[in-house]
């Protein structure tokens, strides 16, 4: 994962940079309709959402797209001049996509946000069993770290770590965590076998920033020597893999590794913490009907264990 992200930000230093597709979006549907409320009734969205969105791009463009009047709206020289070959690369992409997978069938779209590691260790990999049961409804997962580029109106289900407490919004719990120490194979021959996880204090170790450690708090006097910090549990994660460090991380995201045996814990190493994952939403909202279907998927989902030798 870790060499894979990597190669894109290697690609994107080579390509020329491009606007946000879903902000060139809503410019593309407001411009053919002259209207905001209209392209916001064709995207499912809510007139204020499009604004954003083309302000979004204005901003990114430096210039301005469309001239605001009381009750419509009206291409500038720019935006005129712009539309035709954004509207060619929304028809060459369509027609690219049907030609490959088929025309897909219009249907009920979920804006799913949550934090990078967790969709990619809990959500990815089974998403296509929630699609199989709802075949009527696409998901759109984005990563938390595209926040800023999204508007709250424009989020169906947010799904954010922490401590239950979001001003504003209302939190309903989804998962209480754990958290677990794990290493390699590689790691414990080279290191020798892990009885205790305070054993780990004083061998190489990535500490996920943010991430609570019960066995680092129980004894402060160790050294830290040897840590290095990174911003992501999957940072962390493909660092074990080489075999030369240890790490803690939610025991939720290391799962599957437990389970096949790439990643080994010993039970002392899992313990449980004050963190949780919580489903945000603004305390003026209701949640949608296909939200709370998401939500209880990700729920059942979410019950069982990691394997540990």
């Amino acid at each position: 994962m870790f060499t894979f992200m990597l190669a894109r930000t290697m690609v994107r230093l080579v390509r020329a940079p491009l606007p946000s597709l879903i902000d060139l979006e809503a410019f593309e549907a407001a411009a053919r309709h002259g209207s905001f409320v209209a392209a916001a009734a064709e995207l499912h969205l809510t007139p204020s959402a499009v604004s954003h969105r083309v302000k979004s791009l204005e901003r990114q463009l430096g210039v301005a797209l469309f001239t605001r009047m009381a009750r419509r709206i009206e291409l500038t020289d720019h935006g005129r001049a712009y539309m035709p070959s954004v509207r060619k690369a929304f028809e060459d992409l369509a027609v690219a996509t049907t030609g490959m997978f088929g025309t897909s069938r219009p249907g009920r779209r979920l804006t799913v946000r949550v934090a990078i590691s967790y969709a990619v260790t809990c959500v990815a990999p089974e998403l296509h069993l929630f699609r199989a049961a709802n075949p009527g409804i696409d998901i759109r997962l984005i990563s938390a770290i595209w926040a800023d580029t999204i508007a709250t109106d424009d989020i169906d289900v947010d799904i954010r770590y922490g401590m239950g407490t979001f001003p504003g919004h209302r939190a309903d719990l989804l998962h209480r965590e754990t958290v677990t120490a794990i290493w390699t194979p590689e790691f414990e021959a080279q290191f020798g076998p892990i009885t205790d996880p305070m054993q780990l204090l004083a061998l190489p170790r990535i500490h996920v920033l943010g991430m609570e450690d019960p066995w680092a708090d129980a004894d402060a006097t160790i050294s830290d020597v040897g840590v290095t910090a990174v911003d992501t549990s999957l940072a962390a994660m493909e660092m074990v893999q080489a075999g030369l460090y240890s790490t803690v991380v939610l025991t939720r995201f290391a799962r599957r590794q437990l389970a096949d045996g790439s990643f080994v814990s010993i039970p002392e190493a899992t313990a449980p913490i004050e963190g949780a994952h919580y489903v945000v939403t603004p305390a003026d909202r209701d949640v949608s009907t296909d939200a709370l279907l998401f939500v209880d998927w990700l729920r059942e989902r979410g019950n069982g264990g990691p394997t540990r030798r």
